[in-house]
């Protein structure tokens, strides 16, 4: 059954539920083919990661001017603390990861779901990761868009 995180992210955030979601996989497909399509996955979040770090730098450069024109500096001074944390969170997702072949495991069936449930958990990771780090750049955009509107209509 899904938790709230499950739906929330629309990832499988328990062992239970990875490996539920992974041999309802192994039903109709290959270890390999699977293998394949979370190895994807992992490489397009990694690219949305990197891409979504460029967006983030031009949204600084507004939070700048922002700044120096006169915007409310509260919200500007949110929205860079919020793209700073998504930054920070996005860098995770561009590190380079290494896995161990599970050393407890000796037949082969089982050594190809632990190696699933190993790149599985990566993308799972790096998914929830990347949702958060998303959530935080609308935050601020959000806020940036307040800040403009309020300094050209003159309220503060």
């Amino acid at each position: 059954m899904a938790s709230t995180l499950d739906k929330l992210f629309v990832l499988p955030f328990s062992e239970a539920r990875l490996r539920e979601a992974i041999e309802s996989h192994l039903r109709f497909r290959s270890p390999d083919a699977i293998r394949a399509t979370l190895s994807e996955n992992n490489s397009h979040i990694t690219q949305k990661s990197g891409a979504l770090l460029g967006a983030q730098a031009i949204f600084l450069v507004v939070d700048t001017y922002g700044l120096d024109h006169g915007w409310p500096r509260l919200a500007v001074l949110v929205s860079i603390i919020a793209l700073v944390f998504a930054a920070l969170i996005l860098m995770a997702n561009l590190r380079t990861v290494y896995m161990e072949a599970a050393s407890d495991v000796i037949e082969p069936a089982e050594m190809e779901r632990a190696s699933l449930m190993q790149i599985g958990r990566l993308a799972g990771t790096r998914g929830a990761r990347f949702n958060i780090a998303l959530y935080m750049t609308f935050l601020s955009v959000i806020l940036l868009g307040i800040g403009a509107v309020d300094a050209s209509l003159g309220w503060a």
